[in-house]
């Protein structure tokens, strides 16, 4: 393999996974090798991709791959280490999707399914970064056909909305408003569940009020269930507010229109399910003092985040995962927020 006259730039690099077990290299540098291959094929990566991520020359890349490269490889085989620890990480983030079935995220699963199955109209409202949005993820996962849950647009309208829909039910996004109307119609039944996610990004708008008020339509003419979440805000505006006050009057003419809402503080049990799914040990009283406080500033996603990162923090030190981990990727994360530090890849 060592002819590079023969090398193909664009071909895949499955070749080398023959040829690494027999290069002069230790053995943990041949698995991180196999390892950074395996990750390149998956993603369909070409010797040209591997040898720009360094960078070096796709001559050079070769010699490297199959241990024929004669100058020092040090530096080389340091930064292809580098690089495959940085695709470690991502992958290992882009795998996190484990859902944790906490006391609020089973609330609102009831939540959705009493309204699933009374066939209502009805609002969940609840602080932002609060893991609705997860949980109702999960039901439409576990009620696959029956549940189709659409997030409404940052610039709501009624076009942008309807796109939205016809496009989550595989539907054709062509034509005008009434022909959308239409096809969403002759799609959803009683037995379905339509959620809208974030309609408190309707609420400052005509437009995003009449987009509103067309899923109102489709709901009065499918006799399918509603349910609209959002922050606390729209419950005010729903009370408080002429133009909104009325948006579900017809709607509660045929079933109940109840408006749910989440509490604001997370449950100590809920923070010790999260800490436990990522391996921490139990906090001291003063450590889940501070945790507490934190996690109901943030609200579940962000405190998802914050543990993760110190788990990876605590993996890149090979150190067992402590608190200390987790309150030092709280302060980074921080910082980088404000604009104290730049973030890092």
């Amino acid at each position: 393999m060592d002819d590079t006259s023969k090398i193909n730039n664009s071909a895949d690099l499955s070749r080398y996974l023959g040829a690494i077990p027999n290069t002069p290299y230790s053995t943990g540098t041949k698995k991180m090798l196999m390892d950074l291959i395996n990750y390149a094929v998956d993603h369909k990566w070409t010797l040209r991709t591997l040898a720009d991520k360094l960078p070096v020359s796709t001559t050079v890349m070769h010699r490297l791959l199959n241990g024929s490269y004669q100058a020092p490889t040090g530096p080389h085989l340091e930064k292809l280490n580098d690089l495959c620890g940085l695709l470690s990480l991502r992958k290992n983030r882009a795998d996190d999707k484990t859902f944790i079935e906490t006391s609020l995220a089973r609330y609102v699963m009831q939540i959705a399914e009493l309204v699933h199955v009374n066939q209502d109209a009805s609002i969940l409202v609840g602080k932002t970064q609060w893991g609705k949005t997860w949980a109702l993820e999960e039901y439409e996962r576990r009620h696959p056909g029956t549940v189709v849950m659409v997030r409404c647009p940052v610039v709501a309208s009624p076009g942008r909305l309807l796109y939205r829909m016809a496009s989550k039910l595989g539907l054709s996004v062509k034509g005008n408003t009434e022909f959308q109307i239409a096809k969403i119609v002759n799609h959803l039944t009683p037995e379905h569940l339509l959620i809208i996610d974030e309609i408190h990004q309707a609420l400052d708008s005509d437009a995003g009020r009449k987009g509103i008020e067309q899923i109102r339509e489709i709901y009065d003419m499918t006799k399918c269930s509603l349910l609209l979440v959002g922050t606390p805000l729209v419950a005010e505006y729903l009370f408080n507010d002429e133009k909104w006050s009325g948006l579900l009057e017809q709607t509660a003419k045929r079933g109940s229109t109840n408006i749910y809402r989440l509490p604001d503080y997370i449950p100590t049990d809920d923070l010790a399910m999260l800490w436990t799914h990522y391996g921490y040990p139990s906090p001291n009283r003063p450590m889940l003092a501070t945790l507490k406080e934190q996690a109901n500033e943030y609200g579940y996603n962000k405190t998802l985040k914050r543990l993760r990162k110190g788990v990876e923090a605590a993996n890149n030190a090979g150190a067992p995962l402590s608190w200390d981990y987790y309150l030092a990727a709280v302060k980074k994360l921080e910082e980088m927020e404000a604009g104290k530090i730049q973030a890092q890849v």
